[in-house]
């Protein structure tokens, strides 16, 4: 079981393109995080006039304390499901971030450091429902983030998923969590991270969800 951290600003991008579930990821995560965790949390989104196809990412700031600015300058962590995804925001990780990849989709890489799982694969192979790659990249992140609990992500799924379609993603859930906790070794060491502390942001109080073109 983790236990509660302090956070004094942590910094998510999850991106990829329209049609791989990414801002409802990011709504999943957000809710759980700041619902079912207790921090603050600011979410904000993005996405391409393409439907389908187009760029798409959604970005979380998460913290302990009141969020002074919503928006994500320097990331800690970049979850990256395409290539474009990968080259357009590679630059924006901290020194100490962390990339994630679908390895299925994203052959070259910036850098030789980051980790990787064939998302689209499991959820194809595995799953048999292509849709629930998201689902899948979420229990990998939740393994990933040591704040994250899996107990409060399950429940989060289960709040705002319909019904019909829990179980194939609590399959996915718990697939995408093993194969992290298996092959990616260690959740994220924070102790890494670099000193951006809220406190050092100002104290304004924002928790919620903001759309932009």
């Amino acid at each position: 079981m983790k236990e509660q951290i302090t956070l004094d600003r942590f910094e998510i991008r999850l991106s990829g393109l329209g049609g791989q579930g990414i801002l409802t990821l990011g709504k999943l995560l957000g809710h759980a995080l700041a619902l079912g965790h207790g921090y603050q949390v600011t979410q904000t989104q993005s996405y391409g006039p393409e439907a389908r196809g187009g760029s798409s990412r959604a970005d979380l700031v998460v913290s302990s304390h009141p969020i002074s600015y919503p928006k994500t300058e320097r990331l800690d962590f970049l979850v990256a499901l395409s290539q474009e995804a990968c080259n357009s925001y590679h630059h924006l990780l901290k020194k100490t971030g962390v990339l994630l990849v679908d390895t299925g989709l994203v052959k070259q890489t910036p850098t030789n450091v980051f980790l990787g799982l064939p998302f689209t694969e499991l959820a194809l192979e595995r799953v048999k429902v292509p849709q629930a790659m998201n689902t899948v990249v979420l229990g990998a992140v939740t393994f990933l983030m040591p704040f994250a609990k899996r107990d409060v992500m399950r429940k989060s799924l289960l709040a705002n998923l319909p019904e019909k379609i829990h179980k194939v993603n609590l399959k996915a859930f718990a697939l995408g969590y093993d194969q992290a906790r298996r092959l990616l070794a260690q959740p994220i060491d924070l102790k890494n991270g670099e000193d951006e502390s809220a406190a050092k942001r100002g104290d304004m109080n924002l928790t919620d969800i903001m759309v932009e073109d």
